[in-house]
């Protein structure tokens, strides 16, 4: 009687297995994100950290591209570089000086700034922007002050932010809870210029795993490498994919995106 029971009852369950949808894409948490990055450039894959700053800064230009195509032309672009801290085994900024250097290279005027000092391949990432024609710029809260003979504020701060046509939001991977100075002077700036604002991979202030956690500012657009934070599953704005260096057969049973061949990123649909 078990058995025959157990005949008919498996045919139903495997019929109500497969009517499940199946996931469309994979959000990881900060934890799984650094060690996908760890695992990339790895014995196992093999990449160097030069490698996947390229791949996904190149993603980054080309949407922006795409951007500039669909929309108001974006001639001035500036790019905000900050530094991961917290044991981080890659950093944004990576990906922001390599997309920085992909659009100077195509004669968009280009501005960087740099917020802290420089390792080795940031270095040479700035290095290079600078060779295509980007501009510069360090202790960039001191030079304002400097120039204009006031007190920095989120205001002043956000005037010179709104004379580009798009700020990019390359500051950090990792939560930060309590920023300080100069990123704090930065997100509050990005409240006031939202609307123009990229963010990769996470917006400065949000929280890898819980989003806007602290209720900070909120971009216009937000662009994921390799795989998106489940920070912003719940993001609202126009959300694409792209650095398209996860294997499709991968160690991890991750869900990658439905890329086109010849697309270099992935726009993700509500």
């Amino acid at each position: 009687m078990l058995i025959f029971f157990l005949t008919f009852l498996n045919p139903l369950l495997a019929q109500d297995q497969a009517s499940l949808p199946a996931p469309t894409l994979s959000y990881l948490r900060g934890t799984e994100f650094q060690h996908l990055m760890e695992s990339l450039i790895g014995k196992q894959y093999g990449y160097t950290k030069a490698q996947l700053a390229e791949m996904g800064g190149q993603s980054v230009a080309e949407y922006i591209l795409y951007l500039s195509r669909i929309d108001v032309p974006l001639k001035r672009v500036i790019f905000i570089i900050g530094q991961d801290f917290s044991g981080s085994s890659y950093q944004n900024g990576y990906f922001g000086l390599a997309a920085a250097r992909y659009l100077a290279q195509r004669k968009v005027e280009v501005d960087v700034v740099l917020l802290y000092p420089n390792d080795p391949l940031r270095s040479r990432l700035a290095m290079q922007c600078k060779s295509h024609s980007a501009t510069l710029h360090f202790d960039i809260l001191q030079n304002l002050q400097e120039q204009l003979n006031v007190q920095m504020t989120k205001n002043i701060l956000a005037n010179w932010l709104n004379d580009y046509d798009l700020v990019v939001d390359a500051i950090s991977l990792t939560s930060i809870e309590q920023p300080k100075t100069p990123v704090r002077e930065f997100m509050h700036a990005f409240s006031e210029v939202s609307k123009k604002v990229l963010a990769i991979n996470l917006p400065v202030g949000w929280h890898t795993d819980n989003g806007n956690l602290y209720n900070v500012y909120v971009p216009q657009f937000v662009i994921s490498l390799g795989l998106p934070l489940k920070g912003i599953k719940e993001f609202e704005g126009q959300h694409a994919i792209g650095g398209r260096y996860i294997p499709q057969t991968n160690t991890f049973n991750y869900v990658l995106p439905k890329y086109k061949i010849e697309d270099s990123f992935h726009l993700l649909q509500k």
